[in-house]
């Protein structure tokens, strides 16, 4: 799968590219099948909220479940990354984020580069978001805020801390006003199947999920092999350390 020039356009101007109906429900549905039971795992790659009651992040799934490490692969997300991109890419984090109902915690403003770079000492923001919706995202039940364009303009972070002592660099609030003032917002919604591309310097939060309905958005990190961290040793649920340039599986992997 190949994005259009138009699609590029966008994905140029405003940082991040929504792609709907990427994967079909039948897809989706084979999916989510293996969800509860890796949720219910008790392992350091399971990060709770504050609170510690709910699931908020699921991390390596490539490496704890085949169909996710197939999905990691899956040419309908990896080749829009190396048209990107133009070079090998290996996988950054391969994870779940899991808004329960009545029970998922918001995620502060934030840009990925500002972490992945300060705590992990890649070089340059080039790494790519992939998401895809494995429930329904509405206004009512968590979704993410960018702002749009905000990739071009600088931003500054400082170190907080998020869940279970989760280390990020996240934006002040006045300099969150500040570059909304320019750029304004979006929400991004879209039925179970739907696809989004964002970069590492895109503005983007997220509000916590008072509904009754979870909001669990499968996210893939995919960073040019040639882009790795100057640190080493980095803990795999951060930073994955397999540095193996990912190759694309055939379409019908999911149902293969």
């Amino acid at each position: 799968m190949r994005l259009t020039d138009e699609q590029r356009v966008d994905l140029d101007r405003d940082g991040y590219l929504v792609l709907p109906d990427l994967f079909s429900p039948q897809e989706i549905g084979v999916l989510r099948v293996s969800v509860p039971a890796l949720m219910a795992e008790t392992c350091d790659d399971n990060t709770r909220e504050a609170d510690g009651a709910q699931v908020r992040n699921m991390l390596g799934l490539h490496r704890r479940d085949p169909l996710f490490g197939r999905l990691a692969r899956h040419p309908r997300l990896l080749e829009p990354a190396l048209q990107i991109l133009g070079e090998d890419v290996y996988l950054q984090q391969c994870k779940i984020n899991a808004k329960a109902g009545f029970g998922g915690g918001g995620f502060d403003w934030h840009t990925d580069f500002a972490t992945h770079h300060s705590r992990d000492g890649v070089p340059r923001p080039l790494a790519l978001n992939l998401h895809v919706f494995l429930d329904d995202v509405s206004e009512f039940n968590g979704p993410l805020y960018f702002a749009p364009g905000s990739h071009k303009l600088d931003v500054r972070a400082e170190r907080s801390v998020d869940g279970e002592k989760w280390e990020l660099w996240t934006i002040p609030d006045a300099e969150v006003a500040r570059v909304i003032g320019t750029t304004g917002l979006v929400s991004i919604t879209g039925g179970r199947g739907t696809g989004v591309i964002f970069g590492d310097r895109l503005l983007h939060g997220s509000p916590e999920n008072i509904s009754p309905w979870s909001r669990w958005i499968y996210s893939s990190i995919v960073n040019p092999v040639s882009n790795r961290p100057a640190k080493l040793g980095l803990p795999r649920r951060q930073h994955e350390q397999d540095f193996s340039p990912l190759v694309p599986l055939p379409d019908d992997c999911l149902a293969a």
